[in-house]
């Protein structure tokens, strides 16, 4: 079909986000899109909930992370265009129209991402403690992740590397050196991990994905995480007094070091184990 474009959502475990995703791609402005969800694998109600949406394309898949997901979503699609978000993000009304449009209008652009992701759940402590903006406008074109892709250029370059985890949608930057064109007037609003255990299991699956040239070094592979262990605990006083600053509200001090703590030691967990033992699944 004619600029057809196909919306790609990863779920793991999504029971409470996922609905408001749906409803928010329902009241898009641009409506010729097909909505393809691509179960990896959840363990909660997310797929009995899914089941109650009518006109979305369901797969079920194993648990191996956002980027096999995603990869097997773009195989199964129909759209010339390929978009990729996730299942706790909700859009402005006119979100899609405007990321597309600069595919449709001009053949030497093959991808674009938004200039504008805004944190939805401020309200929430541990939330907050992550910031307020995850994309400004002033800095969008510095982001390498590609929110839609043409099908054709997606495929030719073999889809995103699972290797990189809760990076994988910046495959084209770290293999291929290329990024996305910045497409105007594009929120999104995001939802941070709003408990500590959420905090830190986050913080475990992005140091699980860390991809740094000094851990390809045998010696400096294994030696660097327990450097980072001595060295994280005695930093964190530093770092919660300048995200305190930063804040402007003094009373969140000791949240910011509970919030770091978590934080941190969880990104260390997931370098112990994407090192020791090879995972850097979710």
């Amino acid at each position: 079909m004619k600029n057809l474009v196909s919306v790609i959502i990863p779920s793991f475990n999504e029971e409470k986000d996922i609905p408001f995703c749906i409803e928010s791609l329902r009241k898009q402005s641009y409506k010729n899109i097909e909505i393809i969800i691509v179960d990896d694998g959840s363990t909660d109600k997310t797929l009995e909930i899914l089941s109650k949406f009518k006109n979305i394309k369901i797969i079920k898949g194993k648990h191996k992370g956002p980027g096999f997901s995603r990869n097997l979503g773009a195989r199964k699609a129909r759209g010339e265009i390929l978009v990729f978000i996730d299942s706790d993000m909700t859009f402005s009304k006119d979100y899609i129209k405007n990321l597309v449009s600069p595919i449709f209008k001009d053949k030497s652009v093959i991808g674009t991402t938004h200039d504008y992701e805004i944190v939805e759940n401020t309200s929430n402590i541990w939330s907050r403690c992550w910031g307020k903006v995850r994309v400004s406008r002033e800095d969008a074109h510095k982001v390498k992740v590609f929110r839609t892709i043409r099908k054709s250029v997606f495929l030719k370059l073999g889809g995103f590397n699972p290797k990189y985890g809760y990076a994988d949608d910046q495959t084209f930057w770290f293999r291929d050196k290329i990024k996305p064109l910045v497409a105007k007037n594009t929120t999104c609003y995001h939802k941070n991990p709003e408990t500590l255990k959420a905090v830190y299991k986050q913080s475990r699956w992005i140091g699980a994905s860390i991809d740094n040239f000094l851990f390809e070094i045998p010696l400096a592979k294994y030696l660097i995480p327990i450097l980072l262990f001595l060295v994280f605990p005695l930093a964190i006083p530093f770092i919660a007094i300048r995200k305190t600053i930063q804040f402007k509200s003094p009373r969140i001090f000791f949240q910011m070091i509970t919030f770091i703590s978590f934080r941190y030691f969880g990104t260390l967990s997931g370098i112990f184990r994407n090192i020791y033992l090879g995972n850097n699944v979710r």
